[in-house]
């Protein structure tokens, strides 16, 4: 589970928002637009599982390894960053690698009217920060 939030997180902040903010516009009580925000919450078990393939493939291809192996060796206790230097690749450049595809999904989510211009700023000024911070996280137990 530790694994899933990691890679989860850090390449998720495109995809995330999209279910997010629209929980968060829906209307409370018991009316359509209640019930309809209910149904995207549950659905964001789904949206999160997508964002950790997506992000696996992203981190593992920027490595140069499968994806099986990074969620291996990062629930061996590994950070992503370890893997990366282990295969002598510059953990920098899987942040960067990271960090450009979710600003490409952010940037798709405006163009799509999924997200306003505003959020996707807010979501970019942070995106740096939390993707490194993510990529250098040590898993709290190994499996």
């Amino acid at each position: 589970m530790e694994m899933k939030k990691l890679i989860a997180t850090v390449v998720t902040a495109g995809v995330v928002v999209v279910g997010t903010a629209g929980a968060a516009s829906a209307a409370s009580g018991s009316t359509p637009a209640a019930k309809s925000a209910h149904a995207r919450i549950a659905g964001h078990h789904g949206l999160r599982r997508r964002a950790l393939r997506a992000g696996a493939k992203v981190a593992a291809s920027t490595i140069g390894i499968e994806v099986k192996t990074l969620v291996s060796e990062v629930r061996s206790g590994k950070t992503v960053a370890e893997v990366a230097q282990s295969h002598n690749v510059d953990p920098q450049k899987v942040i960067d690698a990271v960090v450009t595809a979710a600003n490409q999904k952010i940037d798709q989510l405006v163009a799509d009217g999924k997200l306003s211009a505003e959020r996707a700023a807010t979501l970019k000024s942070k995106l740096v920060e939390r993707v490194t911070k993510l990529v250098n996280h040590t898993p709290h137990r190994a499996r």
